[in-house]
């Protein structure tokens, strides 16, 4: 998107992609108070990467993750993981809970079977 961004702060509206673009950082401002630059400074530092779990997003772009109450932007999410906070409520407690529940379910599977379930193996290769 920077490059469709002229240096005197306007977009090249002679482009589709400068139109897009100029329309995609409206809709920044009107949802989240950033503008499209703001969002290339956190991608930036966030290396073009998921702020949870360090993907990258080849097919879309990374959500800008909020806080509904006080809408203060936390980072750029994956779509995986900004749905799900959404399905959690963005509450630490039940997350927490939820970590705990599949922990304890792993390890009841490795007593059970004396070995790492099939998943936690394949999650570990990938590194999650």
């Amino acid at each position: 998107d920077a490059k469709f961004f002229r240096s005197e702060g306007k977009y090249d509206l002679t482009t589709k992609e400068g139109i897009a673009s100029r329309r995609r950082n409206g809709n920044f401002l009107r949802s989240y108070g950033i503008s499209l630059e703001d969002y290339q400074v956190m991608y930036d530092a966030q290396d073009g990467k998921c702020a949870i779990c360090g993907c990258r997003q080849h097919y879309q772009r990374l959500s800008v993750d909020h806080d509904h109450k006080t809408g203060m932007v936390r980072g750029l999410l994956c779509v995986n993981c900004n749905r799900g906070l959404g399905r959690f409520f963005d509450s630490a407690v039940r997350l927490s809970a939820a970590a705990a529940y599949i922990q304890k379910a792993q390890a009841t599977w490795a007593k059970v079977t004396n070995q790492p379930s099939t998943k936690e193996v394949k999650n570990e290769s990938v590194g999650m």
